[in-house]
C-alpha cells in the first residue's frame, strides 16, 4: 500500500524535475519493503530511504543492518532521530544547522527519560557520533543539548 500510494504522489511529477523524495520509515509494516522497490523502480526521484530500528522489548538492543546502496541510492537504518540526522549531514542532505535542530528536539523529548534508559543510551551514542561532524565543520554542538 505504501509504495503505491508513493506511485500516485509521483505522478504529480514523474520526472523528478520539481520534486525527489527522501522516504523514512521503520523496519515493521513492510516499510522496508517499499523503501527499497523505490529505490529500485524509481531512482531518479528518490534520493535515498532512512529506516527506523525500533524494539519493543526493553533492554533489548536490536542489530542495525549496515547501510547498502540500490540503484546507487542509500539505504540507511538508524536507531535514533539524531542517528538519521548524522547519516544525512554525512550524505549531503542536511546540514550542520538542521543537526543541531534534531538533536535539541530529542534531548527535549527525552529530558524525563531516566539516564539508564536505553533509549537515552542510545541518543547519548548518536550525539557523541554527531560531536565528529561538528568537528569537521569547525563548530561546537551548542550547549545545553546534551543532558546526560
Amino acid at each position: 500500500r505504501k509504495f503505491t500510494n508513493f506511485e500516485r504522489l509521483i505522478q504529480q511529477d514523474p520526472t523528478g524535475m520539481i520534486f525527489q523524495y527522501i522516504y523514512v520509515g521503520d523496519v515493521g509494516e513492510l516499510d522496508q519493503e517499499a523503501g527499497e522497490t523505490m529505490l529500485r523502480e524509481y531512482p531518479e526521484v528518490v534520493k535515498a530511504v532512512f529506516l527506523h530500528v525500533v524494539s519493543d522489548q526493553i533492554g533489548d538492543t536490536p542489530i542495525i543492518p549496515a547501510p547498502k546502496f540500490i540503484n546507487g541510492r542509500p539505504l540507511v537504518f538508524f536507531r535514533t532521530y539524531v542517528g538519521a540526522a548524522v547519516d544525512a549531514v554525512q550524505l549531503g542532505f542536511m546540514g550542520i544547522d538542521g543537526l543541531q535542530s534534531v538533536i535539541e528536539a530529542a534531548t527535549t523529548k527525552l529530558a524525563n527519560v531516566p539516564e539508564t534508559s536505553d533509549k537515552r543510551v542510545d541518543l547519548q551514542k548518536d550525539i557523541n557520533r554527531s560531536d565528529i561532524l561538528f568537528q569537521g565543520y569547525g563548530r561546537r554542538r551548542r550547549e545545553g543539548t546534551n543532558r546526560s
